[in-house]
C-alpha cells in the first residue's frame, strides 16, 4: 500500500513544488514497488506529503510506467540509485499512442525544457527500449531516426554521452506479462538516473558461501533494508539472523549490524561446503569484505532476552524474518533446573515450541524498548486465504503500522511484510495494559503448517483470485501459474 497521494492519469496537477518523473519499474514484487520508493525518498529527507504518484496511462496498476513527483532532481537521482524495483527515473519530453501523437506532444511542451540538453557542446545518445516487443537493430535505428525533427546540435557519443535520451516503445498488448488492457505507448525521456540492480548478481545466494533452507532471497533482503530506511552509520539488528542474508544487505548499505539467533549451531558451527571447507555466517561477511560492519552475533531469543534493564533506544532499525513453522518452527529458551550443566562451553540450552503469536508479541515489545523514536521494525507475517484477518496483526502502543505489503507464494499461502515505526517512548505500564487488553497472543495462522501441506482438491479457475503481486510476468518464489484442471493446491515450500 502506498502512503503518498495517488492520482489517476487524467487528474489535474494538484500544484505545489516539485517535478514529475517517469518511474520505470521492473516487473518484480509488484505490491512492493511504491512502498519501496516511498521509504527510500523518506530516507533522503522527503516527507510523505512531498511525494505524489500518478497512475500510468490507462490507470492500470500493473503497468511499469508510473509517474512520481519529487522535490528535486538531486532527490530523484538518490531515489533511483537506492530503490530496488525501478529501472530508473526519467524526465518526460513527450508521450503518445503513436508517432504523430508523440511528435505533437513533444512540440507542444516548452522548448526551454529541452534546450539545456541539446547544446552544441554536449554529446548525446538515444537509447531504444522496446518494452514488450522485439525489434531488430535496423528497426531500432529506423525508429530513432524519426526523431530528426528535433534540433540536436551536439555530436553523438555512444560510449560516454553527457546526455542520454530514451525512446521507450511500450507494446503491452503483445506482452504476455502484462494484460492487454494496458495501452501501447511511446515515450521520449531524458535519463535522470538508473537503478543499480547489478548488486543482485553480486549478492546472489547461488554464489554465497553459507546458506540454508530459510536464507532470505537477496532481492527481498535489500527491499526489507529499504523499508527499514537502513543507512550508513546506523546500528541495526536482525533477531533471527540465521545465515545472515538480511544482515549482509543492511551491512552493504553501510550500517553496523548485530545478529541474534536461538540456534547456536547456525551461528557458531556452520557446516562444510562442497569442497570440504568449514563455512559459517562470518564466511559471508568475509566473502563481501563486510567484516568491519559486523558488530557481533549473540545466541539468544527475545522471549528471555538477556539485555540488562535500562538498555533502551539503541537501534535505528530491527529487521527480521520470524520463524512461523513452515520450513522451520519457532523455538524459545526455557530454563530446566533439573538439567545439570557440566560444560557451559558445549551446553545447548533447552527449548520449547514458540507460537507465532507469542513470538510477535515479544518482538514488538522488544522493538518498542530498543528502537530509537522514529526507528523502524520490519518483519514478515505469514497469511493464508482462509485465515488472514487484519485484526490479528499485532499492535503496540509505541509503534504504528506504516506498510502492510503482500507477497503471494501460492494460491493458499502468502506472507506480508509489516513495516512499523516507533512513534512514542516505551512505557512499561502502557505496554502491560495493552497486552492484558489484547489477551493471549493466539493467531489463526498458527496452523499455517496444516494450511500449506494439507492436500486439498480445488478448481484452479474458480479460485484464481490472485492479487496484483502474483500477476507479474516473473513468478515469485513458490508461485504457481493458473491451470485449467483440478489439482492439489498444496505445495512444499
Amino acid at each position: 500500500m502506498a502512503r503518498a497521494r495517488i492520482l489517476n492519469y487524467e487528474d489535474p496537477d494538484p500544484g505545489g513544488e516539485g517535478t514529475w518523473y517517469l518511474c520505470h519499474f521492473v516487473l518484480r514484487f509488484l505490491n512492493f514497488r511504491l512502498p519501496d520508493v516511498e521509504s527510500v525518498a523518506e530516507m533522503f529527507g522527503c516527507s510523505i506529503d512531498q511525494l505524489c504518484w500518478r497512475r500510468p496511462y490507462g490507470n492500470d496498476p500493473l503497468s511499469p510506467f508510473w509517474y512520481l513527483k519529487l522535490p528535486s532532481e538531486e532527490v530523484a537521482r538518490k531515489v533511483a540509485d537506492r530503490s530496488m524495483l525501478t529501472r530508473g527515473l526519467f524526465e518526460v519530453w513527450g508521450e503518445g499512442a503513436d508517432w504523430s501523437a508523440l511528435q505533437a506532444d513533444i512540440l507542444s511542451r516548452p522548448a526551454a525544457q529541452r534546450e539545456p540538453w541539446m547544446r552544441e557542446d554536449q554529446t548525446f545518445r538515444v537509447v531504444m527500449d522496446a518494452y514488450g516487443r522485439s525489434l531488430s537493430m535496423q528497426e531500432q535505428v529506423a525508429e530513432i531516426q524519426k526523431l530528426a525533427f528535433l534540433p540536436f546540435k551536439g555530436r553523438v557519443d555512444l560510449k560516454k554521452p553527457q546526455v542520454k535520451l530514451w525512446l521507450v516503445m511500450a507494446g503491452a498488448s503483445s506482452n504476455d506479462g502484462i494484460p492487454g488492457e494496458v495501452p501501447d505507448r511511446l515515450y521520449l525521456c531524458r535519463e535522470v538516473a538508473l537503478s543499480n540492480r547489478s548488486l543482485l548478481g553480486t549478492y546472489s545466494l547461488a554464489k554465497r558461501a553459507y546458506i540454508g533452507p530459510t536464507s532470505m532471497d537477496c532481492e527481498m533482503a535489500f527491499l526489507m533494508a529499504n523499508m527499514a530506511k537502513v543507512n550508513r552509520g546506523q546500528l541495526v539488528l536482525d533477531p533471527y539472523a540465521g545465515t545472515g542474508s538480511i544482515l549482509i544487505a543492511m551491512a552493504h548499505f553501510g550500517a553496523q549490524v548485530m545478529g541474534t539467533d536461538i540456534d547456536i549451531k547456525v551461528i557458531k558451527r556452520g557446516r562444510k561446503d562442497s569442497g570440504g571447507r568449514q563455512v559459517d555466517l562470518y564466511s559471508n561477511f568475509e566473502q563481501y569484505n563486510l567484516t568491519g560492519r559486523l558488530g557481533g552475533l549473540l545466541r539468544l531469543d527475545l522471549h528471555t532476552c538477556p539485555f540488562r534493564p535500562g538498555i533502551e533506544e539503541i537501534f535505528h532499525a530491527i529487521v527480521g524474518d520470524p520463524p512461523y513453522g513452515v520450513r522451520a518452527g519457532g523455538r524459545k529458551s526455557v530454563p530446566k533446573p533439573e538439567v545439570e550443566i557440566r560444560d557451559r562451553s558445549t551446553h545447548i540450552p533447552s527449548t520449547d515450541p514458540y507460537t507465532l503469536g507469542e513470538c510477535l508479541r515479544d518482538l514488538l515489545d522488544f522493538a518498542a524498548r530498543t528502537l530509537l523514536v522514529g526507528g523502524r521494525l520490519v518483519y514478515f507475517f505469514p497469511a493464508s486465504v482462509e485465515d488472514y484477518q487484519e485484526s490479528e496483526i499485532p499492535t503496540h502502543p509505541a509503534l504504528t503500522l506504516i506498510a502492510n505489503t503482500e507477497q503471494n507464494l501460492t494460491r493458499r499461502y502468502s506472507r506480508r511484510l509489516m513495516t512499523m515505526q516507533k512513534v512514542n517512548k516505551y512505557d512499561a505500564a502502557a505496554a502491560a495494559a495493552h497486552h492484558a487488553a489484547c489477551g493471549d497472543p493466539i493467531l489463526s495462522i498458527d496452523r499455517l503448517h496444516d494450511v500449506v501441506y494439507e492436500p486439498r482438491m480445488v478448481d484452479a479457475e474458480a479460485t484464481d483470485t490472485l492479487s496484483i503481486d502474483s500477476a507479474a510476468s516473473v513468478p515469485q518464489a513458490g508461485s504457481e501459474r493458473p491451470g485449467k484442471t483440478k489439482k492439489y493446491a498444496s505445495k512444499v515450500l
